[in-house]
């Protein structure tokens, strides 16, 4: 297996559907860091089993190219509980299947983190897994979210696997009251607060701070330059033809937090 543990954290994140192959397929030489397989918002209920059977296989293939093979589950008591075990049954008890990375979403209590945090820890003692291997990142996409952000983000022992936290830009805005069909500026304007709450508490308490997807066809240069002002050096990725432009928008691998 490739080891990621010495490797700067990733930069550009890529989200992808779990059960589409040939997407899957593009992730690996799209440019991207890090390839998320998100069972929660990308890949249809009925698709959700087919994905977690094919992970195990992409997660070697991506290791095997320096890359981060990482899944977002649904929340723990949605299901979420039983698609990491599976992930992790598929994975044969071998480390270069499981995801480096697993991305909680709707976190709004710290209770939720450190639930994962020993449901990480059960499959680490069933697969004979190295302790502390296997790492979390909550997704914050709510207001009720980012108000506690400091306080979910702070180190402790009931977190030990957290590694940072992603700002789910899109669920932010529809809880702020905002439509899709606002101007941008609009919308982005509304956000920078609490993408800046995040990039403060990330900074704080030493955590990666992933920044929301650009979603518009104009405006990502602009944009990516106040985010790394900002202190959010790494971003989701929803659009891939967005990451050729990121190499040359984002900082160098010399700012980034090491695992």
């Amino acid at each position: 297996m490739t080891s990621l543990a010495t490797q700067p954290l990733p930069q550009r994140w890529l989200f992808v559907p779990g059960d589409d192959a040939a997407r899957l397929e593009a992730a690996l030489t799209s440019g991207a860091d890090a390839i998320v397989v998100d069972l929660e918002e990308f890949t249809a209920p009925e698709g959700r089993a087919q994905a977690i059977s094919r992970f195990a296989d992409f997660a070697r293939r991506a290791r095997r190219l320096h890359l981060w093979p990482a899944v977002r589950l649904n929340l723990l008591e949605q299901g979420g509980r039983e698609e990491l075990a599976a992930l992790m049954q598929t994975a044969l008890s071998e480390l270069a299947g499981t995801p480096a990375a697993v991305f909680l979403p709707a976190v709004e209590q710290r209770s939720q983190l450190a639930a994962l945090d020993e449901a990480l820890a059960e499959q680490e003692r069933l697969h004979a897994l190295p302790a502390g291997c296997l790492k979390s990142i909550a997704t914050l996409e709510s207001e009720a979210g980012l108000l506690n952000a400091e306080a979910l983000l702070a180190p402790g022992s009931d977190t030990s696997r957290l590694l940072g936290a992603l700002i789910g830009t899109g669920d932010l805005a529809t809880d702020l009251g905002l439509m899709p069909d606002q101007p941008a500026a609009i919308i982005t304007e509304t956000l920078k607060p609490w993408r800046q709450r995040l990039a403060v508490a990330c900074r704080t308490h030493q955590r990666l701070a992933i920044d929301g997807p650009w979603r518009w066809q104009h405006g990502l240069g602009t944009d990516q330059h106040w985010a790394n002002q900002q202190g959010l050096h790494a971003r989701c990725v929803i659009h891939p033809d967005q990451l050729e432009a990121l190499y040359d928008l984002m900082p160098a691998d010399s700012h980034r937090l090491r695992r």
